[in-house]
């Protein structure tokens, strides 16, 4: 077979690329095989033995598909047991979110809130790229606004000043995924994080967060000097990485966990370092 060099490059790329990906441990993101399932049914088990009931924040609720499977993974003598907060702040997803609610609440378990969860209080614009997609975002460029459907005000607050709100003082279990705006929401647990009141907490990282101007490194910053651990979810294990490299920055889309020492022993971990070379085992 003879390449033209336009093909051949393209060939190659794609060779590395895949290469490289499976070095990294990169997988498909879908909730029952990317590993999210298997978080969550870690910290259902590592809580089971919990004074207070199983809190969960799911920030980005879409259309309650994190949640359903969370959901699905309680134990029949803990329902109605469990404390779930659902954020979703685009008013035509809510209101379909609230209706594929209604068989799944589970005595009450699960409450959805109109809200997206930032770095500060107040109102903010949206852009609209899919009415129930899961895609809608907070951080967008030009080009981006172009392509939407169209813009909407949305209601912001922070995670702190909700659990203020809401008298709650632990998190078992926190969920983001914002699509790019997940830096700012955790920018928004950091007295949480800093009391030592949140367990583990999930978020999704992909190419959205250069909108945001933000970084794998910004998480690792705020936890500094906390009892917290930054890893990546794999199937079936926890990828804890001992600090911030450059190399991680490479925006492919994946979930990541930031957890506190108590609750690394829910979690089946691997860790590991990068050399000289920057490479990663």
């Amino acid at each position: 077979m003879i390449f033209n060099p336009e093909s051949r490059r393209r060939f190659l790329w794609r060779a590395g690329r895949y290469l490289y990906c499976r070095a990294r441990g990169e997988v498909a993101n879908a909730i029952e095989t990317n590993g999210e399932a298997y978080v969550q049914a870690c910290v259902i088990k590592g809580t089971q033995s919990s004074e207070i009931p199983l809190t969960v924040f799911d920030i980005g609720a879409n259309l309650g598909k994190w949640t359903t499977s969370l959901l699905a993974q309680i134990p029949e003598e803990r329902a109605g047991q469990a404390r779930i907060s659902m954020f979703e702040p685009v008013p035509s997803t809510y209101e379909k979110l609230l209706k594929n609610m209604k068989g799944l609440e589970h005595g009450g378990m699960a409450k959805a809130w109109p809200l997206a969860m930032s770095n500060g209080e107040g109102e903010a614009e949206m852009v609209i790229l899919s009415e129930s997609g899961g895609t809608n975002s907070l951080e967008f460029d030009h080009e981006l606004a172009r392509q939407a459907l169209n813009k909407v005000k949305i209601r912001k607050d922070t995670v702190d000043h909700f659990c203020q709100q809401e008298k709650i003082d632990h998190i078992h279990l926190l969920k983001c995924d914002t699509e790019g705006h997940d830096a700012h929401a955790l920018e928004g647990v950091r007295a949480m994080l800093t009391g030592e009141q949140v367990d583990v907490a999930q978020f999704e990282y992909n190419q959205r967060w250069i909108y945001a101007r933000s970084y794998l490194k910004d998480v690792f910053d705020l936890i500094d000097g906390l009892p917290y651990s930054v890893g990546r979810i794999q199937p079936g294990m926890i990828e804890v990485f001992e600090s911030w490299h450059f190399e991680l920055e490479r925006f492919f889309e994946g979930n990541y966990l930031i957890v506190h020492d108590r609750a690394l022993d829910w979690f089946n971990i691997r860790k590991g370092r990068f050399d000289s070379s920057n490479t990663y085992a």
